[in-house]
């Protein structure tokens, strides 16, 4: 059931955005937006897969996405506050509960939507539950914030991105992006509060507080949270940035450096993490990315390594990974399992409302892969059409083959065609 601070919350949001007339939208103070996006998907999975053994095979799934905001400014003071109702209707929501309940997904609970367990604030509610269907209602965004020439202050629920990868992360530790996203518009947000002060021709020094609490207990523990800060500056001709941070209790320490190649950008993150438990490890991300003209086409072309510090290279622990690594995987840090990776990534621009973009993720480890393709059609200034195909492929035994679960066969992903519709308000 919603808290009664939900209610208010979503009626002081939507309301608003329901009688919002044009008069009202001309004004600088405020800004009334949002979108409605539906997505449906096919999967078909090999026989001996498990979610073929445990679940339907073909699944269909049907996704909605709706979003209603509001962001206003008023002299050195801004809010903003986002709606969100996220639903899923079709063969993954009872896949995912059967998988979770034997044993067999490293995700941290049965439903496949974001949750408030460990924020701060409990800003999500459940609006259907049953065998088929899983769909909440949530505040993505809620802060109150304060700007001068030099500084930045804001409290409450945001995003804040951190980091040069252009697929993995190994400096943006807060709710990053999987790879294999397709829509990358909003991170999901979360409770924090951050500051920025800008030093002129220098750079900045950024921080951010993140209070957790324990699932378990409920309470706000310092062990679950995150407090970090983050030097950003100019030396000759780099880019440079210096991160520090306790993240889940342990010690954390980044540099990121950027410079210019030629046409192309060059981008390298490292990242050192002291393990609470012991040991250490360390994480890169390298990648670049370059733009051209092909047959009076635009084109665009990225490739990224990353080591994951918490990777594995052995495919029998698969399965059952470090804890270290299974613990990051739960949270949504981390969302590969060997130690060395490969994406590469290329669009055309058919014509300036058509978009074809290619993704490819290679395990190096054991020689498997996850291929994506999508075609972007930007019918009108509001209206936006995508489909598309994701293949993973690989031998048996490994991570995108499918990993062996003795006793049930094969723990693969299937391949998957979609088609998703937006409409921007």
């Amino acid at each position: 059931m919603a808290s009664p601070f939900l209610r208010c919350a979503v009626a002081a949001v939507a309301l608003p955005l329901l009688a919002t007339t044009p008069a009202l939208q001309a004004q600088d103070e405020w800004r009334f937006g949002g979108h409605a996006k539906y997505q449906f998907g096919y999967t078909d999975f090999r026989s001996d897969d498990v979610a073929a053994l445990l679940g339907e095979d073909p699944a269909r799934n049907h996704e909605i996405d709706l979003r209603l905001k509001a962001d206003g400014r008023k002299g050195a003071w801004d809010f903003s506050a986002h709606y969100e109702l996220l639903g899923i209707y079709g063969d993954t929501v009872p896949l995912r509960r059967a998988l979770v309940q034997r044993g067999l997904s490293p995700a941290a609970g049965p439903n496949p939507l974001p949750d408030d367990r460990q924020q701060l604030f409990d800003l999500t509610s459940e609006v259907a539950d049953s065998a088929m269907a899983y769909a909440v209602q949530r505040l993505d965004r809620l802060s109150v914030g304060h700007t001068t020439s030099r500084t930045v202050a804001r409290f409450g629920r945001q995003a804040v991105s951190w980091g040069n990868g252009l697929a993995f992360q190994v400096l943006d530790f807060v709710n990053p992006f999987s790879p294999t996203a397709i829509d990358k518009e909003y991170k999901t947000g979360a409770d924090m509060f951050y500051a920025q002060w800008t030093v002129a021709d220098r750079g900045d020094l950024q921080g951010m507080i993140v209070p957790r609490r324990d699932i378990a207990s409920g309470a706000i523990m310092s062990s679950e949270s995150s407090y970090a800060l983050k030097l950003r500056s100019r030396l000759g001709m780099f880019d440079l940035e210096l991160l520090g941070a306790q993240h889940y209790d342990d010690g954390y320490f980044g540099v990121g450096v950027v410079r210019s190649v030629g046409g192309a950008v060059w981008r390298l993150d490292v990242a050192y993490t002291n393990l609470r438990d012991g040991g250490s490890a360390t994480s890169v991300v390298t990648n670049l990315d370059y733009s051209w003209t092909w047959f009076e086409k635009n084109m665009y072309g990225f490739a990224e390594y990353y080591r994951n510090g918490f990777g594995v290279t052995d495919e029998q622990d698969y399965l059952a990974p470090p804890s270290a690594l299974a613990r990051r995987i739960a949270r949504g840090e981390v969302y590969t399992l060997a130690r060395d990776n490969v994406a590469l990534g290329a669009q055309l621009e058919v014509t300036p409302l058509v978009n074809i973009f290619a993704n490819l993720l290679w395990n190096l480890n054991d020689s498997s892969a996850y291929f994506q393709l999508r075609g972007v059609y930007d019918w009108q200034q509001n209206v936006q059409f995508m489909a598309g195909v994701n293949v993973p492929g690989g031998a048996r035994g490994t991570e995108y083959g499918g990993i062996t679960v003795p006793g049930y066969g094969y723990l693969g992903v299937g391949r998957t065609v979609y088609a998703r519709a937006a409409y921007y308000f």
